[in-house]
């Protein structure tokens, strides 16, 4: 890792402590935070017996409170001892970003620009251009030339760096977060993994008291603390083989079902180069455009919204009770529509001609 990856790791890690309002971190504290950081994510092995030294989380500190070349952050010093930021909702994600900063972004940036040229590699160029983009925005005031849809700031995001955390370091946490019967409910979760899935985070783990994983959206999360409780040892989340036959985060305890859709219209096109699903296969092509596709996994509740989305020009042929549950999806979903009444327009009134009095009529050409 280079020494400039480093400074970022620490400033990143060092930030996450003073965030932290449940605990007090001494200098110490955070020179063992930052060993710790820098040991998890070298790509080399390190001496034995490597620590950060004082003296460089101290400069690091001394640079994060700095105006001009760092983040201007409020650090302060309490009880002559601990360390802490004097805004409780301060973070230096939040502060703007340097263009002396960018320039570690921007060789990382080329080196990725570089590997598009290879193959397999060809889905990276978008990524790429996008971060090329962002760096030149920022670099010479350019005006913006690719938009990419921005996550909007939802409920849940103060927490996201908390359970992010917590699912690396395996942290258990009390968390109170609003069900989908928009009850209020705290829970003790041990956090395993974390999807983001259209635009919007779940954290998936344990709750105490239940069995099997749960899932947590995260920006139903109200509130948070750190249990004092040891991570099981025996809490294991395979990624590969929970998500292999779904879509979406949710996976039932129904079988995995050979599901047959119907494609009809533009869709076509579209689900052919972006399928919903790695098991996706065109089975058969009728004479009017329209295509079968079959899929192989476990049909569930965002399998189900997704054919509402693309209804009329998406439908499940098989299996029955798929096809009957997709209709039922739909008519559940259009019944709490609101029934538009389009009022019919007014018929213009003809005005009646005047009945002409014959006597007139006969000198009306006279004058």
């Amino acid at each position: 890792m280079s020494v400039t990856s480093n400074a970022l790791l620490r400033h990143i890690t060092i930030d996450a402590c003073l965030r932290d309002t449940s605990h007090k971190y001494t200098l110490q504290d955070l020179i063992a935070a930052c060993t710790r950081a820098v040991k998890e994510n070298s790509k080399t092995k390190l001496k034995e017996g490597f620590t950060v030294s004082t003296r460089t989380v101290q400069l690091d500190l001394q640079l994060m409170r700095d105006k001009k070349k760092g983040y201007n952050a409020p650090i302060v010093v309490y009880e002559q001892k601990y360390y802490k930021y004097k805004d409780p909702g301060y973070s230096i994600g939040n502060a703007n970003v340097k263009q002396t900063s960018l320039s570690p972004l921007s060789e990382v940036a080329e080196t990725l620009h570089r590997y598009t040229r290879m193959s397999g590699m060809e889905s990276l160029e978008g990524a790429v251009d996008m971060v090329r983009s962002v760096i030149e925005r920022k670099v010479s005031g350019a005006s913006e030339r690719i938009s990419l849809q921005r996550m909007p700031k939802v409920s849940g995001g103060p927490f996201l760096d908390v359970i992010k955390d917590a699912v690396i370091h395996k942290k258990v946490l009390s968390l109170s977060y609003i069900t989908e019967r928009s009850t209020t409910r705290e829970v003790i979760f041990y956090p395993l993994y974390m999807k983001s899935y259209r635009m919007q985070w779940y954290s998936l783990g344990y709750i105490d008291g239940l069995d099997g994983i749960q899932i947590i959206p995260v920006d139903c999360v109200t509130g948070y603390s750190y249990a004092i409780l040891p991570f099981p040892p025996n809490y294991r989340f395979s990624a590969e083989s929970y998500f292999a036959d779904i879509v979406g985060v949710t996976r039932p305890s129904s079988p995995k079902e050979d599901i047959t859709i119907r494609v009809k219209g533009p869709k076509v096109q579209y689900l052919t180069l972006n399928p919903i699903h790695p098991s996706q296969k065109m089975t058969q092509k009728m004479d009017d455009g329209s295509c079968n596709f079959k899929l192989s996994i476990i049909p569930n509740d965002e399998f189900y919204r997704w054919i509402y989305e693309m209804h009329p020009y998406v439908t499940v042929l098989s299996p029955k009770y798929c096809a009957d549950n997709s209709n039922d999806f739909i008519r559940n979903v259009t019944s709490d529509l609101p029934s538009v009444q389009i009022p019919e327009k007014p018929k213009k009134e003809t005005k009646k001609k005047k009945e002409s009095d014959p006597q007139m009529d006969l000198f009306s050409s006279l004058f």
